[in-house]
């Protein structure tokens, strides 16, 4: 098989890199290891700014996928907040439904589609990648690795993993039947992350998440654990669990006719671990530039590592550095939690509101530093 594009895993990233290069005359492959709907590890938040930025490139999700959150409940020990959220400012699907959505959508601009096709080795040809699939070899004068933290692109050409101190474990339970009235955060269930329930339209997602480094227990004991905390959980099914990178670390994701998008290359917002505008902004600049350059527009591939490193690190980094400022000292955190609007500003944010990630960090180092002397006083009054 022979083709201009081969982009490699078909979710968010990928569906995303393949509907932007085929709406733009490139031939593209979309490679995919298992039969589509296929279950994948989410919370499955989807915020206004993924759904604009999806629109303006012609694709309009039918609302009939999506539940609408209103709600916020963000709960640390000893307190909790409530924030209503705008109309449409964040919605909840299942990844199932939003990968295999993006994928037909992908389909109706032009590409193809391979599921069941398992990429065994990706090698450098005569003027060519060649991708060996379980579904035969494949031919391809650019390749997209999309597909995911265990990435058999990125590992075959660009050469690193992550360790464990830029890395996540989450486990969830996907629970049918289940009604919840609002979006719950719950911090201090975690040294840096967070746990959550989130409802859907048929049940909800109860997970918990954990940095690699600092998990001193199994993440299933750690998810139990906190279901034991809902007292609307009656009983729980069989949990999963799935490694998620951490964003906001400089990384080489292009090479000249190569790149990674989404989870493969850690475009992770590591705050809250939303990867899915990431995803879908990574794959639709990848794709993109494919045929920009296929146009004679670009050289080649390296101007999306440009782009990466002027337009998503930056805004991951902040993200990173907030989420050490947030999780340095959870005590000092609950402190600015029920004293200021610092994490109300964090949630929205993350629905996709104002302020931008820079300028977020900046207003939590300033109010960090007037509320620290209260804190020291409240402390040393004990």
């Amino acid at each position: 098989m022979r083709c201009e594009l081969a982009v490699v895993g078909a979710g968010v990233a990928g569906a995303c890199a393949a509907h932007a290069a085929a709406t733009r005359g490139v031939k593209v492959l979309l490679l995919e290891k298992e039969a589509l709907p296929r279950y994948k590890l989410c919370g499955g938040a989807v915020t206004r700014k993924t759904l604009e930025l999806l629109a303006g490139e012609g694709i309009r999700l039918p609302r009939r996928l999506f539940h609408e959150v209103r709600r916020v409940r963000v709960k640390i020990p000893g307190a909790e907040r409530e924030l209503r959220v705008p109309e449409n400012s964040i919605l909840t699907t299942y990844r199932d439904i939003l990968d295999h959505a993006l994928v037909r959508e992908a389909e109706r601009a032009g590409a193809e589609v391979l599921e069941k096709a398992r990429v065994k080795e990706v090698r450098r040809g005569q003027g060519c990648w060649r991708v060996s699939t379980t579904r035969g070899e494949v031919e391809a004068r650019f390749l997209l690795g999309c597909d995911g933290v265990s990435s058999v692109v990125r590992r075959s050409l660009f050469g690193w993993r992550f360790p464990p101190d830029e890395l996540g474990v989450a486990a969830e339970y996907e629970v049918e039947g289940l009604s919840l009235d609002a979006m719950e955060i719950h911090f201090g269930h975690a040294s840096f992350s967070y746990a959550w329930a989130f409802p859907k339209r048929e049940g909800a997602t109860i997970g918990v998440a954990e940095l690699a480094s600092r998990l001193e227990e199994g993440i299933f004991d750690r998810l139990e654990r906190f279901a034991a905390t809902l007292p609307y959980l009656r009983s729980t099914p069989k949990p999963r669990s799935h490694p998620i990178p951490m964003g906001g670390i400089r990384r080489r994701v292009a090479l000249g006719e190569a790149a990674l998008a989404g989870d493969a290359a850690g475009f992770v917002e590591p705050l809250s671990g939303e990867g899915t505008y990431y995803a879908a902004l990574s794959g639709i600049m990848a794709g993109k530039l494919v045929g920009r350059v296929l146009e004679g527009r670009e050289e080649n591939l390296l101007a999306y590592q440009r782009f990466c490193d002027s337009q998503l690190l930056p805004q991951l980094r902040a993200m990173l550095y907030l989420g050490r400022l947030f999780y340095f000292k959870p005590d000092f955190s609950y402190h600015l939690f029920e004293n200021t609007d610092v994490l109300i500003g964090v949630i929205a944010a993350l629905a996709g509101g104002e302020p931008p990630p820079r300028l977020l960090l900046r207003q939590a180092i300033l109010t960090s530093l007037r509320h620290l002397p209260g804190y020291l006083a409240r402390k040393l009054s004990r």
